[in-house]
């Protein structure tokens, strides 16, 4: 569920044990694919943050950054955040995320945010079964052309809270 509000929630402490691999992935304008990971240590209590607060990354036109976490148990995934050129939100499965990784289009998916519009505050709270889990923020809406060695309509998103795991 996406719900637009500068409010913020604070979570439940609980147990989580998970995971989390933030991975970039670029797209199909450049028809390659880029990964940077940060791992994450399983946590015995309390929310497992997947991006700090203030984290902010761009994403150039038709590409997309995909926010990867393992739960073992059904958990939560929250967090404040804003965009210069709207965006796209989806969860997907690793292999949902290999498809868009080779292809640069989306095939199936198991949630989608529907566009998100620019400059809005937007407060995710997404409910997450157990297991391997990544979050797509994309950037399609805006197609990139690369021009003079840079992309257009690039999106800056930026994390007003920390995108954080924890237990419902």
């Amino acid at each position: 569920m996406v719900v637009r509000s500068s409010s913020v929630w604070r979570g439940h402490r609980s147990r989580v044990i998970a995971i989390a691999v933030a991975v970039v992935a670029v797209g199909a304008v450049t028809g390659g694919v880029l990964f940077a990971s940060y791992l994450h240590p399983a946590a015995s209590r309390g929310p497992v943050v997947l991006l700090p607060e203030l984290s902010y990354y761009t994403l150039p036109g038709g590409q997309f950054n995909a926010v990867t976490f393992t739960t073992q148990g059904p958990a939560v995934v929250n967090g404040t955040f804003t965009n210069t050129e709207g965006i796209t939100l989806y969860q997907m499965t690793p292999a949902q995320v290999l498809s868009l990784s080779k292809t640069g289009s989306i095939g199936s998916y198991e949630w989608s945010s529907g566009r998100i519009s620019n400059l809005t505050i937007t407060y995710l709270n997404l409910a997450v079964p157990e297991g391997a889990w990544s979050i797509i923020f994309l950037n399609a809406d805006n197609p990139g052309v690369y021009l003079h060695g840079a992309y257009t309509n690039t999106t800056i998103v930026t994390f007003y809270t920390p995108l954080v795991l924890t237990s419902p």
